[in-house]
């Protein structure tokens, strides 16, 4: 039998995996009757409960958060030093770096590890900046991420913020310059979406199938809107399959 393809899920501020594989419920039951699986992890920095999260989790913490607590800043060059930002940026990367122990590491599979990578990633809320930040420095020639971490396509869900920088060589990008095929959600009701379209505009139109919903700041649920966008990323898995 075909391997099972595999999507890491960052969680959005204030929240954890287990509330995160809740949130996506709907869509992960989707692709899985499609051969996907969505894999969640919990951020690395602790913080308070995130917008929607009360009252239906208010007893699932501790909450955390993969983006920094600077990256609420619009311009996080101005919200604290060079080395500091780093630091900040160095924990995402520790934390998906440590991910190997637990899923396995390219370099240690014969196969090339296709089995034990993942193929995509995924980011609700802010850590959709953190994704794109991801993606932006898996394409830049000095390799600013883990070396066995190489994403085939990226799904950002009503993303805020911008790209993460991750490193010094991996600057936050300019429009259009992220080149990974991406799905991107958008909620036309959502109070965030003008960082959603900011976000986006970071991608080449040709990376980018997107999706606009009549929705407010949360992952789609309804039937219509879950078959739209798994058969989009179920499209992107099968594209980006050999490279």
């Amino acid at each position: 039998m075909p391997s099972r393809i595999r999507i890491l899920c960052l969680h959005g501020d204030g929240t954890n995996a287990t509330i995160f594989a809740a949130q996506t419920r709907h869509l992960r039951r989707a692709l899985d009757l499609q051969g996907i699986d969505l894999v969640y992890v919990t951020g690395p920095f602790e913080c308070l409960p995130g917008y929607g999260v009360s009252p239906f989790f208010d007893d699932c913490g501790p909450f955390y958060r993969w983006s920094p607590d600077f990256y609420e800043q619009d311009d996080v060059s101005q919200c604290c030093d060079v080395d500091e930002r780093l630091d900040r940026g160095r924990g995402v990367i520790d934390a998906l770096d440590d991910l190997r122990y637990e899923f396995g590491d390219v370099d240690s599979n014969i196969d090339g590890g296709g089995k034990n990578t993942f193929a995509g990633i995924l980011g609700f809320s802010s850590s959709a900046g953190v994704v794109a930040g991801i993606l932006a420095a898996q394409e830049n020639e000095q390799k600013a991420t883990p070396v066995w971490l190489h994403f085939k396509f990226g799904i950002l869900i009503n993303g805020t913020g911008m790209p993460l920088p991750l490193s010094e060589v991996s600057k936050i990008p300019h429009a259009a310059s992220i080149t990974t095929p991406t799905v991107a959600v958008v909620g036309t009701n959502d109070r965030w979406q003008a960082e959603s379209r900011r976000l986006i505009g970071c991608f080449g139109n040709d990376s980018i199938t997107l999706f606009e919903f009549n929705n407010e700041h949360k992952v789609p649920a309804e039937e219509a809107q879950v078959e739209k966008i798994s058969t989009a990323i179920c499209k992107l898995a099968r594209v980006t399959a050999s490279l």
